[in-house]
Order: structure tokens, then sequence, then C-alpha cells
């Protein structure tokens, strides 16, 4: 098959958007304190280059509005305090890969549950498909709170839950 054959034959993929489209959010979405698809976010760091972690706390609260918790000593708070800018990355079976940009700011800088957390914002500035269609991803990464820790994740995402838009 020649490349323009090739071409042809590929779905119709979208290639940005200024808001998570239906499946990325309802992927964010989670409810009854569910851990999300694991979120790579990218942040600046001081010397101006990426730091990027995983994120199991992600939510998406609407189409445009991001909402995760951070710890009061991580990098990644820090470069969100500092610097707003961040990128996002979900990768999910079997044919989610999307990148999306926008800006940080603190909507809480203590959390009720664990003083040490804050819950950081993120408004949605651009979504941005990054799936090949040459591939199917056959999985994702899937994580879960440790035992001992069940109940701490469980309140933390409560209260991220409940803070409303």
């Amino acid at each position: 098959m020649t490349n323009s054959q090739e071409r042809q034959a590929q779905p119709a993929f979208w290639q940005t958007a200024t808001e998570l489209p239906t499946a990325i959010f309802e992927a964010w979405r989670k409810s009854e304190h569910a851990i999300s698809p694991v979120a790579i976010v990218a942040t600046v760091d001081l010397d101006g280059f990426p730091r990027a972690v995983p994120f199991g706390s992600l939510r998406a609260i609407s189409p445009r509005l991001l909402r995760l918790c951070s710890f009061h000593g991580h990098d990644t708070f820090v470069n969100l305090c500092r610097d707003g800018r961040v990128t996002i990355v979900m990768v999910s079976p079997p044919a989610v890969a999307v990148s999306v940009r926008g800006r940080a700011h603190i909507v809480k800088p203590q959390m009720e549950h664990d003083k040490d957390f804050a819950i950081v914002d993120i408004d949605v500035e651009e979504v941005k498909n990054d799936m090949a269609y040459r591939i199917v991803i056959d999985n994702g990464i899937n994580i879960h709170a440790k035992e001992p820790f069940e109940i701490w994740y469980e309140a933390a995402m409560s209260e991220l839950e409940e803070l409303g838009e």
C-alpha cells in the first residue's frame, strides 16, 4: 500500500480541540473515588526543562476543567505554583492517546483531609489527539492505592469530587 492509499484508508481522527472530547472527558470523569487512568503531568522546572510525573488523582470536572491533588513538597506542586503551564498526557486502550495543554492554579492550598496536600485546577486550553492510526494500545498504566492508604485515597478523592466547579 502506498502512503497516499494508506492516508485515504485511515479513519477520520480529530486533531485538536479547545475542550475534552466526550470519550476523554468520560475517561477522566471517574466518580465514587475510583482511580482514573494514569495521567502523566508535565510541568516546567526551574531550569526551563520539562518534568513529568504520573498522577492517579486527576479528575475531569468539566470538558474545560481538570483537577488534581498534589503534595506540597513535590516538584510538580512547586513548579505549578511558580509557572502554571502544564501538559497532561493520557494513554488508554484501545485507541486513546491525548495531550492536554493548560494553565494551573491552586484552588485550595490545604486540603481538609490532609494539610500537606493542595487541590489544583487546570484550565484546558488545547487538547491534541496523539493517537497513531497504525497502532492499537493493548494496555495502559494501571495503579491502585496500597492497602494502608486506601482510606486516605478515598477521602482525598471525595474532597476533590465534592469541591464542585
